[in-house]
């Protein structure tokens, strides 16, 4: 017999907000829904601008927050974030899984000066110029001679 489960998986994923006593401020500033030009930094120089979507919430009976970024014909991918005091203060760890690249990254976050930056290694995500109704996301990776090299940034503005 196949197990119907009595409440929908996105219910049962998705939370109203933060569970009592979590401070899931640092990216539960991002609830809601979002516009994004996501621009792709290709190794010979060239760039190019794709229009996607970006939608925060929060996750996991209020103790995470989550996020799923589109980009038609690209990726759908999604961010599970949560606080953790031992990754330091105002840490936080990060789990990101695309599955049209095949991909998944795993971060901590903090937050350092006016942006939140997330430190997986080998590649560092970063928001920056944040405010209430925009930011700017970029993504980093670690070349052997140990500067970063720009693959994606996106200007992103809110919808609602």
């Amino acid at each position: 017999m196949l197990f119907k489960p009595s409440v929908a998986v996105a219910a049962a994923f998705v939370a109203d907000g933060p569970a009592e006593g979590v401070d899931l401020s640092l990216f539960g500033q991002f609830a809601g829904s979002w516009v994004l030009d996501c621009t792709e930094y290709d190794l010979d120089g060239s760039t190019s601008v794709r229009r996607g979507e970006w939608h925060f919430g929060y996750a996991l009976g209020g103790r995470a927050t989550t996020d799923v970024w589109i980009l038609p014909e690209v990726e759908h991918g999604v961010s599970v974030r949560f606080p953790d005091p031992a990754a330091g203060p105002g840490g936080w760890r990060s789990t990101w899984v695309g599955p049209g690249r095949r991909r998944t990254h795993t971060f901590l976050a903090s937050p350092i000066g006016g942006e939140i930056v997330l430190d997986g290694g080998d590649l560092r995500w970063t928001f920056s110029d944040i405010e209430a109704d925009a930011f700017r996301w970029r993504n980093e990776a670690r070349q052997p001679d140990g500067t970063w090299s720009l693959q994606q940034t996106f200007r992103v503005w809110r919808q609602t």
